[in-house]
C-alpha cells in the first residue's frame, strides 16, 4: 500500500500497482486513445494523504502493447505498468502526499496497434 511521500533523489514509496478491479476515490477524467473504445482513465481519492490512480484499457480482440505512467512533478521517477495485455494496463498508484500548491502528477496512457501508438497525457494537482 502507500507509505507516504519521497524526494526527487531516490525512489519514493508512494507508488503502488499494478492491481485488479477498479481505481479508489472518484474518476476525474476518460480520454480516448482515438482507436476503438481505447481509453485512459484517471481517479483521485482525497482520503488520507490522497492518491491518484489510472489506467489504459480498450476492448479490441486480442492482446497489444500498452500502458500507463504516473510521475509526480516534485520526484524524478516515472512508475509505468506496461506490456502485451488484452484487456488492461494498470491499475497503478501514485500518493499526493506533501505535494505543494504548483505540483502535479502528469498520467499518460498508450496503445499500439499496428505501426500506430495512440495516447493521450492529462495533468491532475
Amino acid at each position: 500500500m502507500l507509505c507516504g511521500a519521497g524526494t526527487a533523489s531516490a525512489a519514493p514509496p508512494g507508488f503502488s500497482g499494478p492491481f485488479t478491479g477498479t481505481c479508489k476515490g472518484g474518476k476525474v477524467k476518460e480520454l480516448s486513445l482515438g482507436i476503438g473504445n481505447a481509453k485512459l482513465e484517471v481517479w483521485k481519492d482525497f482520503a488520507g494523504s490522497g492518491t491518484v490512480c489510472a489506467k489504459t484499457s480498450d476492448n479490441m480482440p486480442g492482446s497489444h502493447w500498452m500502458g500507463v505512467t504516473l510521475e509526480r512533478s516534485d520526484w524524478a521517477t516515472t512508475f509505468t505498468d506496461s506490456g502485451n495485455y488484452s484487456t488492461y494496463a494498470g491499475i497503478i498508484y501514485v500518493s499526493t502526499a506533501n505535494m505543494g500548491p504548483y505540483e502535479y502528477v502528469t498520467v499518460r496512457g498508450w496503445l499500439e496497434s499496428g505501426d500506430t501508438v495512440y495516447s493521450e497525457v492529462y495533468g491532475i494537482g
